[in-house]
């Protein structure tokens, strides 16, 4: 885990050829992968799944690589672990992914969320959906994204 946290790509994959298995999880449930897309470091990304990374893993809080990815707002590495079976439709403490990202106000990764085949009708805590969140916050474009996607005024 060290080596993931310290962004060594060249120590993981040495690690993972020595037969570490790339979903040990720390005592929190957090594992590599985890690590790696909260970074925002694709390269050990892709080295974990190819080794056999869960790509959907859970850790204690109910996080999932890609909410980390979307949550520190890595693009890239959230369309990695999309490619590689992420489920778009991941929900964590009553809010989808997309929710997630709207209440963040992160146009690009809703857009790509939502291309990729998210709920945009979800309903969280509450009967919220992502277009609640964004009427909320006043985020027009957001808003806009929504309704085209087919959110319901």
């Amino acid at each position: 885990m060290a080596a993931v946290r310290a962004d060594e790509d060249r120590m993981v994959l040495d690690l993972l050829s020595k037969g570490v298995a790339p979903d040990f999880q720390e005592s929190n449930g957090e594992s590599p992968l985890m690590v790696a897309a909260a970074n925002g470091n694709r390269r050990i990304a892709r080295l974990l799944l190819a080794a056999g990374a869960e790509v959907n893993a859970r850790d204690d809080s109910g996080s999932t690589p890609v909410i980390r990815a979307a949550e520190n707002g890595h693009l890239a590495v959230v369309r990695t672990l999309l490619a590689a079976g992420a489920n778009v439709n991941v929900s964590q403490g009553g809010k989808s992914l997309l929710m997630r990202v709207v209440n963040s106000g992160d146009l690009l990764t809703a857009e790509m969320l939502l291309a990729a085949g998210a709920d945009v009708h979800y309903r969280g805590t509450g009967g919220r959906t992502a277009l609640d969140l964004a009427r909320a916050s006043n985020n027009q474009d957001l808003e806009m994204l929504l309704v085209q996607a087919g959110a319901a005024r």
